[in-house]
């Protein structure tokens, strides 16, 4: 069951002992009363770079030695099977309810499983370590090395039918991401796939899953990640220009008493986002050459060169096209806006639902009176939760 906060929000924490990683239907156990406090950190450092696999750390009261997995005792061993349940890779997810509705915070799989004694062993913890699933597929093969079950002793090391998968014809975007997905056996129902607008020719088998979908991301200028509800989520180059919550600003924070508040704030404006030199390569094909020459002159050359899976050159010229206009120029960049929930009930809604990619505005009042303010676009979440102290910071 969930656990209150405080008045205003109760927390679920649950892990799908008795199920496997790609179960369509999980079966969850609530641990919610054992929580003490838990972190998260999903996203990227800007918005020229991927997205990384998103974790999660989790301290539970251990007074009972329920999550010990050496303990035969436990609730959660299996005595059938002769092993604990208490495995990695088990399916986790941490929820919020406020004003009657379910925010998910971070669904992924366990990691690492630790147990301590602190308080000279008057006290036993557990600290879950968890990762989302690009963890997962970064240790598969598009080629798939599987095992062929069913054979007498030992499983023998062969090509699992599931797991294969050969990208030969050329296919967009999207149905390429769809079809790893697929060879890997990826729950239909986790996913959320925009339709792309590049086509992909074929990849090479040695490629791990990550590997294999990131490429497909570069090819369509696109963003990839885990949602915050374990979703695999695909967005296709024209997201951030068409989307609402890209395009229309969904909340605005400041420190002036006008709008919704916050607590810290870092602002730079340096050249770690300038890239005004282009030169990407369709596999196979003529370098396609882009740059723009005030950028250069003013600030001197910074180039990228990469080697795509576009179908044409077209679709290469186009893309970087697409990107020298976001990049040649320095940006103003907030790299860190520090929020406390707790503070005004309003950011229930905000520190709950906001995902990356959605617009806000912030705004920075100066002791001397002046003022900044700037519409920016969200590339990374992290909260860090006490249940015991009952302290909540949410940070952008």
């Amino acid at each position: 069951m969930s656990v209150a906060f405080d008045s205003n929000v109760n927390l679920t924490v649950e892990i799908a002992f008795d199920s496997n990683p790609f179960d369509t239907s999980p079966s969850f156990t609530d641990i919610s009363t054992y929580v003490r406090s838990f972190e998260t950190a999903r996203g990227r450092v800007n918005e020229l770079g991927q997205f990384g696999a998103g974790s999660a750390t989790l301290v539970l009261s251990n007074a009972d030695n329920r999550f010990n997995p050496t303990n035969t005792s436990s609730p959660y061993y299996d005595a059938s099977a002769g092993k604990t349940k208490i495995q990695p890779l088990k399916r986790i997810r941490v929820s919020a309810v406020y004003d009657s509705s379910t925010y998910r915070i971070f669904e992924g799989f366990l990691d690492a499983i630790p147990v301590s004694y602190p308080a000279n062993g008057n006290d036993s913890v557990v600290t879950i370590l968890c990762s989302d699933a690009f963890r997962i597929f970064r240790n598969a093969d598009i080629a798939a090395k599987g095992f062929r079950l069913g054979l007498t002793g030992l499983s023998e090391i062969g090509q699992s039918t599931r797991l294969a998968l050969t990208t030969t014809g050329t296919e967009l975007s999207s149905a390429r991401v769809t079809a790893i997905l697929d060879s890997i056996g990826w729950p239909s129902d986790r996913r959320d796939i925009n339709t792309g607008t590049n086509n992909v020719v074929a990849q090479q088998g040695t490629d791990n899953i990550l590997t294999a979908l990131q490429e497909v991301e570069t090819a369509e200028n696109a963003q990839l990640f885990i949602a915050k509800d374990g979703d695999v989520t695909f967005r296709n180059r024209d997201y951030r220009l068409s989307n609402t919550k890209a395009i229309n600003i969904q909340a605005t924070f400041s420190n002036d008493g006008s709008n919704l508040p916050y607590q810290d704030v870092s602002i730079s404006f340096d050249d770690e986002e300038i890239i005004n030199v282009y030169e990407w390569t369709k596999e196979g094909s003529t370098t396609q050459y882009v740059a723009d020459a005030d950028s250069v002159l003013t600030y001197g050359a910074f180039s990228n060169a990469k080697t795509t899976i576009n179908e044409t050159d077209a679709d290469v010229a186009s893309l970087i096209q697409q990107k020298l206009a976001e990049t040649s120029t320095p940006q103003i960049r907030f790299d860190k806006l520090v929020i406390n929930p707790r503070q005004n009930t309003l950011l229930w809604n905000q520190a709950l639902g906001r995902e990356f990619g959605d617009r806000i505005k912030v705004k920075v009042v100066n002791p001397d009176g002046s003022s900044f303010e700037d519409e920016v676009l969200i590339e990374s979440i992290q909260h860090s939760v006490s249940a015991l102290a009952q302290s909540w910071t949410w940070t952008l």
